[in-house]
């Protein structure tokens, strides 16, 4: 019998995988297309691997956060919405200087 934060876990961890496997998956589509020498779509599909790549942690603090809110962990629930809030903070710092 596994406990609640052990199906927590669970959840987290498989969707870290799949972020991983979809990211993989379009990187490495992207890199075959650009060796056959598609130019077209390769860039595209190569951008769209590195967005799920670097959004896959942040999927997984938000499914943390949504997790907590649901089992009424004030505690927890407050400090995703802070890390939230300090990656949505320096997003949006990175996009106004570059």
């Amino acid at each position: 019998m596994e406990t609640k934060h052990e199906a927590i876990e669970l959840v987290l961890a498989r969707l870290l995988r799949l972020g991983s496997l979809v990211a993989a998956a379009l990187l490495a589509v992207g890199l075959t297309a650009m060796v056959v020498g598609l130019t077209g779509i390769a860039p595209r599909l190569i951008t769209a691997g590195l967005l799920v790549l670097l959004g896959t942690p942040v999927l997984r603090v938000a499914a943390a956060a949504l997790i907590f809110v649901r089992e009424r962990d004030w505690y927890f629930a407050f400090f995703c919405a802070v890390v939230l809030a300090a990656l949505a903070t320096g997003i949006l710092l990175g996009r106004a200087g570059g």
